[in-house]
Formats: structure tokens, sequence, C-alpha cells
């Protein structure tokens, strides 16, 4: 009897891990769904490509005999042989797996991450409730969270702080009916699901030199494709300061650990005025112009015009940000201030005008996050 393609494919580029990748492997090959009972109907690809260690054969020596992971080894040639090239080949080969199935779900982390037990469960439940794509949390080892010094540690759990703080008045102040609160801020590749349908509309992983998940993420909203940013889909990953890439979590863990009074975010102010801006450009696009939207963006009108005109929101509303930073009235209206302010400011906004019943849905801000 032929067997039939797994519903869905997690997809896990792996280099030089050979240290950290049985606690992945272990973690993936003991999924659970409702009520703790085994999760099935998924595979898991550990793609090992240009590894000059073992990762391989620690991957293989943790994946039990029958189970749900799978091992292939590869040589990405010169070019892609870093970590776009890398993911781009774990989300085709994600995608060859899963056959014409359009509602299939490909799935990412990192080779350095581990998730929870119930973390494809969580995942597979935001796109089973409408979404096109799903990002989950992303939070730093305990352990490795602790040996951080005291004041980077103390920056990390701020801006934590601060990110969901902000995210909280924004689902305020232009709602997402896709994604709503409760929510989170991150949309990286540790933590990432999108149906067959999806990657297909959007061509794949984009072809860019760092930081392929935004891109893709930004690819999916340029679509106007469904993103859910799920606080229940759970993954924890390394605190390590030299990473892969030059742009990342150990870059900024990085930076913090050099000058961490240093690190400066928009404050409650510009939060807000960047939501009700994009609250006004939706509105417009469905009621026409309003005089008010230059005043809201700072940006000329003739821009924001074409913005109105775009075939899809999230193209509008590319063209309203590069009219907005371009035009440099931003920049000098809203400075950005130290990250303890900025929660305290955005805490202040959020408890002076808290809507009726949003607390019964929410448990508070919390204090410890990631990126």
């Amino acid at each position: 009897m032929p067997v039939s393609p797994p519903r869905t494919v997690v997809a896990v580029p792996a280099r030089n891990e050979a240290g950290r990748i049985g606690r992945a492997v272990r973690a993936l090959a003991a999924q659970v769904g409702a009520g703790g009972r085994p999760l099935t109907g998924y595979e898991v690809w550990i793609l090992v490509n240009n590894s000059a260690d073992d990762t391989a054969g620690r991957a293989m020596q943790a994946s039990p005999v029958g189970g749900p992971v799978r091992v292939l080894s590869c040589t990405l040639p010169p070019g892609q042989a870093n970590v776009v090239g890398a993911r781009r080949a774990a989300l085709e080969l994600a995608a060859a797996r899963l056959g014409e199935d359009p509602d299939g779900l490909i799935v990412t982390t990192d080779a350095d991450s581990v998730p929870a037990p119930d973390w494809l469960w969580q995942l597979q439940r935001a796109v089973c409730s409408g979404a096109d794509a799903a990002c989950g949390r992303i939070l730093l080892r305990p352990e490795e969270r602790a040996r951080l010094p005291g004041l980077v540690r103390r920056v990390y759990l701020q801006d934590a702080a601060y990110r969901l703080a902000a995210e909280r008045l924004t689902a305020r102040l232009n709602p997402d009916p896709f994604d709503p609160w409760p929510r989170h801020h991150q949309h990286f590749g540790a933590n990432l699901a999108l149906t067959l349908r999806a990657y297909r509309e959007v061509g794949g992983v984009p072809d860019v030199p760092h930081l392929e998940d935004v891109a893709l993420v930004q690819s999916l909203r340029r679509h106007d494709l469904r993103v859910r940013r799920t606080p229940h889909a759970r993954v924890h990953t390394s605190a390590r300061l030299s990473g892969r890439v030059s742009l990342g979590l150990s870059t900024q863990l990085a930076e913090w650990h050099a000058d961490p009074a240093a690190w400066r975010v928009p404050g409650a102010a510009e939060v807000a005025a960047l939501a009700r801006a994009e609250a006004a450009l939706k509105e417009a696009r469905k009621q026409g112009w309003h005089p008010g939207l230059p005043g809201r963006w700072l940006a000329p009108a003739a821009v924001l015009r074409r913005a109105l005109r775009a075939p899809t929101l999230g193209l509008g509303l590319e063209l309203a940000h590069a009219a907005r930073l371009g035009a440099g009235l931003w920049a000098g209206h809203y400075a950005p201030v130290p990250v303890a302010r900025a929660l305290a400011e955005v805490r202040g906004q959020l408890q002076g005008a808290a809507p009726e019943g949003e607390a019964a849905q929410d448990s508070g801000l919390p204090s410890t996050s990631s990126r």
C-alpha cells in the first residue's frame, strides 16, 4: 500500500551543531497534541549542509527508531553555503515532501532550538483557525539566559517586556482580526510555519543576503496573506553572542553586552502614532482619501495617494513607510528613548485606558522573553 504524504513537514537546516542537535531532535520526535497524546502525521527533516563536525551522526543517534525524524546530508555550492541558502534548501525539501497538498504545512526551526512538547500542534492550530502562516515565540534557554551578565539580562528582559507591551497597544489602536491580542512581536526562522499554498504564492524564500526569515514574512504581508503570531507555540534557543549571520539574536545580545545602557527604542508616542497611521491608511483604502493622512504619516500626499492605489494593503503600507522615512520629518518628531523609559510609557498608556474586559483575556505583560 502506498504511503500517503505527510500533512506537516518540519525542516531544520543544520551545520556544525553536533553539540546541540541532539536536544532539538529528541524534542521534535516527541511532539504531542490535544490531551498530551503523541502527535502523528508529521515528518521532520534535518538537512545537514557543509558540516565539518558530526552533526549528522549525532542527529541520527538521537532519532528514535521508527520515529518521524529523517537526517539528510548535502553539500551546498559556493554562494549557497550560508544561512539563507540552507534555509531555502530545507524549505524546498519540505515543500517537495508535501506533494500537491496546498494546505500542507511547512514548518521550520533552528538546530540550536528546542521546541516545547506541544509546539507543532499549536502552530497547526493557528493555521487551522484561518491563518496562512504562524510565527511562534522564541525564548532563551533558561540555563543560558542565567549565564548572561546581569546588565545584559536586564536589558534583554526589559526589551522583551517592552516589545510585548507595544504589541498590545498596537493591537488596541490598529486591530487585526487574524492576529488579535494576545500576540507577540517575533517572526523568525526558529519558529515559523506556512501553508504550501502561501509558500508557492510568494515564490519561496526571498533572495536576500541575510534575515531570510524576516524577508519571507514581509513577502507574506506584501501579498496580504494572514500571519498569526501565536504566543502558545514556543521554542527555546541558545544565547550565544557569536552567531552565524551578520544580523540576528546573537548580534543583538552582543550589542547589549558591549553597551547595555545605549539601547534605545521607540517611545509610547511613536508606537501609538505608527499604529494610528496604519489604521488610517487601512480605513482610507476602504473609504477613500482623507486629508488627515499626510499629517498621520508625516509624508507627502502624492506618495500616500499611490499607497492607496497599491494592489494590496501590504504593498500600500510598504510605500507609506518608505515615504515616512524618506521625508525625514518622522525622525525629527519622534526621538528614540531608553528601553526602560519606553516600557514605562507604554504600560502607562495601557493602564490609563484599558478596554473593559481586556484584563480577563490576558494574565499581564510577561517579564521574560526573547528578541
